[in-house]
């Protein structure tokens, strides 16, 4: 038993400090390409759920890059391009003629710009970041597949970490 404690309380840790609050040396860059995928799903949880016609899977090419404007201060960038298919949707059109519709949409999702600077650097790291999502998805009006949240986002952040 104390080894699954030992274990959970790692995964919680590691989801705890997964936002970095290490900023990059001025002149320095830091990039990363990741890929992620949601593999088809025909249901959306609430309460209550709601089950959607056809099975939509979601894929994401993320860029994320991070530049040092300063030793103690980082622009952010993440560029999402999002890759959604719709499989057994049925044009839903009755009349014709039909207006055009797809099964599949590949765009960019919301860009996201950020600036993140150090505040104290000793024992512990600690870090603030300020972050805006633009509105830069896309919709599809006949499927209803869209890249991102229809809204602009910003996300205050208070960071703190510790190597060890």
């Amino acid at each position: 038993m104390k080894n699954i404690t030992q274990l959970f309380f790692l995964f919680i840790s590691i989801s705890v400090f997964s936002q970095s609050p290490w900023t990059q040396e001025k002149g320095k860059f830091y990039t990363q390409i990741s890929f992620s995928t949601i593999p088809y799903y025909n249901t959306l949880f609430g309460n209550p759920d709601y089950t959607i016609a056809g099975k939509i899977s979601d894929n994401t090419l993320q860029f994320f890059s991070e530049y040092g404007i300063s030793d103690k201060t980082s622009f952010l960038v993440n560029l999402p391009y999002k890759l959604i298919k719709n499989k057994g949707l049925v044009n839903p059109c009755l009349v014709a003629p039909c207006p055009e519709y797809t099964n599949e949409k590949n765009a960019l999702g919301n860009i996201e710009i950020g600036i993140k600077h150090n505040f104290y650097k000793k024992d512990w790291l600690l870090s603030g970041q300020l972050s805006l999502e633009a509105n830069t998805g896309s919709f599809d009006n006949n499927s209803g597949l869209k890249t991102g949240y229809d809204a602009y986002t910003f996300s205050p952040l208070f960071l703190a970490g510790k190597s060890f």
